[in-house]
This record gives C-alpha cells, sequence and structure tokens, in this order.
C-alpha cells in the first residue's frame, strides 16, 4: 500500500457510527412528530365515542331500555339496526376511531424498529460514551449533582439542600430496614435476583442516591437488581424526548417545580398505574431521567453564558434535583411493596427484544424490551411468554408475547421461604 493511501480505520469507524445515528435519530424524531400526531388524532375520535355512549345519547337510551325490558325485542332490535346503518354518525366515529388507532400503532412500530440499531449506535458514538464515562468514573451521581449544582447556581444552598434530602432518604430507610419484617422481605427480594444471575448489580455510582439501595449494599454487600445500562438509559432519552419525559412524571404526581404531590388513587396511565409499584421500571426511568438531565447541563455549557442564560439554567437544575429526589421516594416506596408482594418476573437479556401481539413470527409488532428490563409472566404458548411490561410510548403497562429465549426467568425462591 503506498503511503497516499494510509487509511484510519478508526476514523471511518467514528464517521460511519455519527452519520448512521444521526440518520436513525433524525428518523425517530420524525416518527415522533408523526406518532404524537395520530395520537392526538386518536383522543379526539375517543372523546367523541365517550359522548356517544353518555346517558343522554341514542346508544344510551337503547343500553337502558335493554337493561328495563320496557320495549319489545323486535323494537329494540329496530332501535339498534337504525343506530349501526352504515351512514349514521356513530358507526362513522368507530370507522375513524379504527383508522386512527391503525394509524397510530403504525407509527409506534415504526418509531421502535430502529431502537436496537440507536443503541448500538449510541454504543459507538464518541460524545455520548465520553458522557457515560464522566458519570461512571470514580464519581458518585449524589457528589456529581452536588457540583453542578454548586457550579450553576454560583453557592451551595442548592446543593446543601439535595444533601439534606439525600440523607433524610437515608434515615427513612434505616428505619424501614429496622422493621425486621419488611427488612427480610427486601433482602429477600434482592436475593432471588442475586440467586438467578450474580451478575446483575445496581450501578455504583447509584446507591449514594437511593437510601434503601444503600442500606441493602451495607448489609449484603451488594445490590443485585437488574438494571438497563447507561447506553439503554440514553436510548430512552432520546426516544422519549423532553415533552414524554416530562408526562411521565406528571403521571408520578411530580409537579412541574419538581416536588411530589400525593396521589388520591391510583392514576389510569403511567408507571404508578399498576397496582402493584414496579420498583425496576421507576429505577429506569431514574436513570433516564438522569443522563436526560446531564445532557442538557452538558449543552448549556456551549452557550453563551449570558446572566439570564445561567439563571435560567441555575432555576432548570434545581427543577431537575427536585425530580431526581421526587423519584427516589417513589422508588424506595415501590422497593417496599414489590417485596411485600412476590411474583415470577422475567429479565431481558443482553439483547433487545420484540414484543409481538400474538405467539407467532411475523405477528404484529406491539413494543420492544431493552437489555435487563424486568417483565411479568402472564402465560406461555410453546416457545413463547406472554408477558406484562411497561410500554414507554403508551405510558401504560400492557401485555403481549415474547421468545422465550430472549428472556431470563426469576423465581421466588428466597421470598417463599421467607414466608
Amino acid at each position: 500500500m503506498t503511503s497516499g493511501m494510509n487509511l484510519d480505520l478508526g476514523k471511518i469507524r467514528e464517521v460511519t457510527a455519527e452519520g448512521m445515528l444521526a440518520r436513525e435519530m433524525a428518523r425517530m424524531e420524525d416518527e415522533r412528530v408523526s406518532w404524537r400526531h395520530a395520537l392526538a388524532h386518536t383522543d379526539s375520535i375517543a372523546r367523541q365515542m365517550k359522548e356517544l355512549t353518555q346517558a343522554e345519547s341514542a346508544y344510551g337510551q337503547v343500553l337502558r331500555d335493554i337493561k328495563a325490558l320496557q320495549f319489545p325485542a323486535s323494537d329494540i332490535a329496530r332501535e339498534c339496526t337504525d343506530l349501526l346503518r352504515a351512514g349514521c354518525s356513530a358507526m362513522e366515529t368507530v370507522k375513524l376511531w379504527q383508522e386512527a388507532q391503525r394509524a397510530e400503532q403504525e407509527s409506534v412500530r415504526r418509531m421502535l424498529e430502529p431502537l436496537a440499531d440507536i443503541r448500538k449506535s449510541l454504543m459507538l458514538d464518541d460524545s455520548t460514551q465520553r458522557l457515560i464515562k464522566e458519570i461512571t468514573e470514580g464519581v458518585s451521581l449524589r457528589d456529581r449533582l452536588d457540583d453542578i449544582l454548586s457550579q450553576a447556581t454560583g453557592a451551595g444552598s442548592a446543593a446543601k439542600m439535595w444533601a439534606q434530602q439525600i440523607e433524610n432518604s437515608r434515615v427513612q430507610a434505616r428505619r424501614l430496614f429496622d422493621d425486621l419484617g419488611v427488612g427480610n422481605r427486601i433482602q429477600n427480594y434482592v436475593r432471588d435476583f442475586e440467586h438467578d444471575n450474580g451478575r446483575w448489580e445496581v450501578p455504583s455510582e447509584v446507591l449514594d442516591m437511593v437510601g434503601s439501595f444503600k442500606e441493602i449494599h451495607d448489609r449484603l454487600g451488594k445490590v443485585a437488581l437488574p438494571t438497563i445500562d447507561w447506553d439503554s438509559a440514553a436510548t430512552l432519552a432520546r426516544l422519549l424526548g423532553r415533552e414524554g419525559i416530562e408526562e411521565q412524571l406528571a403521571l408520578l404526581g411530580v409537579e412541574p417545580d419538581g416536588t411530589l404531590r400525593e396521589l388520591a388513587e391510583r392514576p389510569e396511565k403511567g408507571l404508578l398505574s399498576r397496582k402493584q409499584a414496579d420498583a425496576l421500571a421507576i429505577l429506569s426511568f431514574l436513570l433516564t431521567l438522569w443522563i436526560f438531565v446531564y445532557q442538557e447541563y452538558n449543552n448549556s455549557l456551549q452557550q453563551p453564558r449570558t446572566e439570564t442564560f445561567q439563571a435560567q439554567t441555575a432555576a432548570a437544575l434545581q427543577v431537575q434535583a427536585q425530580q431526581i429526589q421526587s423519584l427516589t421516594v417513589l422508588l424506595e416506596k415501590a422497593l417496599a411493596q414489590a417485596a411485600e408482594e412476590p411474583e415470577t418476573r422475567f429479565v431481558v437479556r443482553e439483547r433487545t427484544a420484540t414484543v409481538r401481539s400474538k405467539p407467532e413470527n411475523g405477528a404484529t409488532v406491539a413494543g420492544k424490551l431493552l437489555p435487563n428490563e424486568v417483565v411479568r409472566a402472564v402465560d406461555k404458548d410453546g416457545k413463547w411468554v406472554e408477558v406484562e411490561y411497561y410500554h414507554w410510548l403508551h405510558e401504560e403497562y400492557r401485555t403481549g408475547w415474547v421468545l422465550k429465549k430472549y428472556l431470563e426467568r426469576v423465581p421466588t425462591n428466597y421470598s417463599k421461604d421467607a414466608r
């Protein structure tokens, strides 16, 4: 090879990876816009359908008549036939809703399709890997956030407030573990995962942020729970975007100022919509929020540092620090609840897994699962497992089918022994 043909293969790989990531991110952003438009259209039609079935509507009257048996069956049948004629507004609304549902599902499918490729691209992306290295290298997330708050505010007051909140979390966790029944159940919950796979472990940099994790670590030497890695957290942050992250927080009861509102009842959507709160899904979201906050902070360092901009950055960081603290409170409550009612779970192995609507290859793609996400067993059919999982885009728990080879089963051995 001549000297003029001396190729830098590493540089070629870097440029190729950056180009692929940029293309996939642009594609995902286009699909996000399309999906949100389709979602708004579906919600609008759903409201129309709800109005049609209210008590004052013709549908409501027919239902009351059927229940009361006020009319002969022939009259009721005639009314139903009139209502369901192809040209009537109700039928047209149903058709529109079905079409909107199909459009929304197709947008979600196109949006999720490149998820595995985006995660791979982020693993090769220099800027993302530098960011992750800064997050994980030698400093806990608590100390990292202390530094960021101090630099942004120019004073230590916000950082001191954050440190005090963390200490309060630890005190509450110690009290929780002093109750031997609760403490033992939480430890057994962790041992279920450790018994199945000793490689699972909550990142050390996260331990100082969650009082319960620190207590478990001090008592057991490690916190053997499966968590999505930082590459997956970065992927999820890109998938949700700012708007999606804010919606997830609102559904959890986190106010715009970051404080936590006590929910009067279980919400219909969001991470708390399940009867048993999902501690590990909340942990995944905590990591996602953190990397989103850190990315935004790093981006702010590239902007002209005017007095107004610095004030806005400081205010935003204080809100985000409060959001993170609110999530740790929810995580600790969910952890205690999960230990109270153990159940058989599956953990996604090293590859992104596809969720399908039926237990067969080629069935509609219903969702995607990132490595180390935890799902719950519902049913099985040969080489397929039906699972309940959290759909990050639809912001609700759904069921679907996943090939068994992509999952690792976690029984409740220790939890059962403790009963």
